[in-house]
């Protein structure tokens, strides 16, 4: 297939005709028309022959924020595609990309496994061409059975650094409501109250829990009770006597931390629950793994760096000296 990059006049070059999705988010279209009037169009665009000139098949966003950009000529590689191809490649595409919500992903993989079901014929299979689990697949394609509300209220699918914008709730608190809470208008009364808060939230499962539990009481003073308890924040069984003894002062987390661990604030350390011992937060930075010295792993427990790098790959898998970690430094409260 062929790899070679050519320089097209973009006018030549139309949009496609059957590209899935209809709505593009024109903040971020501009932002990348900026980019790309600084720097230029980095990644070729993928066309085919279309009538006198070319149709985009991936790089829709590329091409439209190239014509904001008001370029001339594009790099694109030409290939022959049929328009089945075409649809296929675009789903997938789709699939893969950050900045769609689960309930989009989940439409695509429907339309993946009803219009190629040879290619396609379960979940599993589908999982495995497109790299995620088979659970997700399953809880994509759950969402798009959610009531009509609750599939507009899920926000796209971001990097865990970025918070869900006020009014939107991520995919996984969409898919516990649906699947904890039977009654469509119930379900959509609580994901209403938990799009009011601005980011994702540990208390929306304890939210959820209590909403299906008991169905007679208001959703919002389930949400105003929990809201008011201290935050729990979770430790390892083995973290317990080290905060204790005042020998871990510091923890590592990999998500935005919840807006109820601030400097000042006074959490609850709990091992599930009940917690065992109060906590001021003192500080919180962010930082990249691979700055963590020999300090910082004492302060995580009284580790050397090489036995907190241990530890680290058992509860994350991996030491990705790259990632950022927030570190949440707390003294205990007496």
């Amino acid at each position: 297939m062929s790899k070679i990059i050519q320089d097209i006049e973009l006018r030549k070059i139309r949009p496609n005709r059957l590209n899935p999705r209809l709505h593009i988010n024109i903040e971020s279209l501009n932002e990348l028309a900026r980019s790309i009037k600084n720097v230029g169009l980095l990644e070729p665009l993928i066309v085919r022959p279309f009538e006198d000139g070319y149709e985009v098949v991936v790089g829709e966003r590329r091409y439209r924020a190239s014509q904001q950009a008001n370029l001339e000529r594009v790099p694109v590689i030409v290939r022959e595609y049929t328009d089945d191809q075409v649809i296929e490649l675009n789903l997938i595409e789709n699939i893969q990309r950050e900045d769609l919500s689960g309930v989009e992903k989940g439409r695509s993989c429907g339309k993946l496994m009803e219009k190629y079901p040879h290619k396609y014929p379960s979940q599993k299979v589908l999982a495995e061409k497109i790299g995620v689990t088979e659970s997700v697949v399953s809880e994509w394609l759950r969402l798009t059975r959610a009531p009509e509300e609750i599939q507009r209220m899920v926000a796209p699918v971001e990097p865990v650094r970025k918070a869900v914008p006020k009014g939107k709730i991520d995919w996984k608190t969409a898919v516990r409501i649906t699947q904890r809470i039977k009654e469509p208008e119930r379900q959509i009364e609580v994901a209403r109250e938990l799009a009011k808060k601005p980011t994702r939230s540990r208390e929306f499962q304890t939210v959820i829990r209590t909403a299906a539990k008991e169905p007679s009481r208001s959703v919002k003073e389930i949400v105003k009770e929990i809201a008011e308890k201290p935050y729990q924040l979770p430790f390892r069984l083995s973290h317990m006597k080290p905060i204790l003894d005042d020998i871990k002062v510091q923890t590592s987390r990999t998500g935005v931390p919840d807006p109820k661990v601030k400097v000042g604030a006074v959490v609850h350390a709990s091992v599930w629950e009940p917690h065992f011992a109060d906590l001021r937060i003192t500080m919180i930075e962010r930082k990249r793994l691979r700055y963590f010295d020999e300090e910082d792993a004492k302060k995580e427990g009284g580790y050397t760096l090489e036995q907190f790098k241990r530890v680290w790959k058992e509860i994350h898998g991996e030491w990705n000296e790259d990632q950022f970690v927030y570190v949440i430094h707390f003294e205990k409260v007496d």
